[in-house]
């Protein structure tokens, strides 16, 4: 292997000179090109920092005011109260508040004999699609954002078993259904 130094590249053939040039040229464009991309990276970056600040900025405030949930795509929304469990209303002073939880079965009710002449009800299998818990009968309601199909909404006074109370619906995709579970203590 012999070096050659630049004079003695100088005079040798002339397609040897060609090759330098060439090559020279060629390390010139690519780091121009190299310099482009840089360039263009930096103006992209300052461009996606200077939009992203009203965005996120305009986003907050968004968070801050509330609006009620719009029903995710595809779902159907039910609402209404927990009727309170009362049998006579006083003359003077606050109803009563019997605290309880609304559950929502998937499916729908359904008559088993259970001996000669009678019949007992049915709540569909579980698990539970949703439940809420109720607190105040008067001023609170509960929401649901469920797919379409057939429900059984089934209401339950303080932690006892059973439901005492209970309604059926059809919920369809964007439908906002209202649905009032009735006092059965009456």
């Amino acid at each position: 292997m012999s070096l050659i130094t630049l004079p003695e590249a100088e005079h040798s053939a002339p397609g040897a000179q060609a090759l330098i040039a060439a090559a020279r040229a060629h390390a010139r464009r690519r780091r121009l090109k190299v310099a482009a991309a840089l360039v263009a990276l930096a103006i992209s970056a300052a461009v996606a920092v200077l939009i992203g600040r009203p965005v996120s900025s305009t986003h907050a405030a968004a968070q801050l005011s509330p609006r009620p949930a719009l029903p995710a795509a595809g779902t159907g929304i039910v609402t209404g109260q927990l009727s309170a469990c009362f049998g006579v209303v006083p003359q003077n002073g606050p109803l009563p508040v019997t605290p309880g939880t609304v559950v929502v079965l998937r499916g729908v009710l359904t008559w088993k004999p259970d001996g000669p002449g009678t019949w007992r009800l049915v709540y569909p299998p579980g698990p539970a699609v949703a439940s809420e818990h109720i607190s105040d009968n008067y001023h609170q309601t509960f929401r649901f954002a469920l797919p379409p199909g057939h429900y059984v909404l089934a209401g339950r006074y303080g932690s006892g078993p059973g439901f005492a109370t209970f309604r059926q619906v059809t919920v369809t995709v964007g439908a906002a259904i209202r649905v009032d579970l009735p006092n059965v203590c009456e």
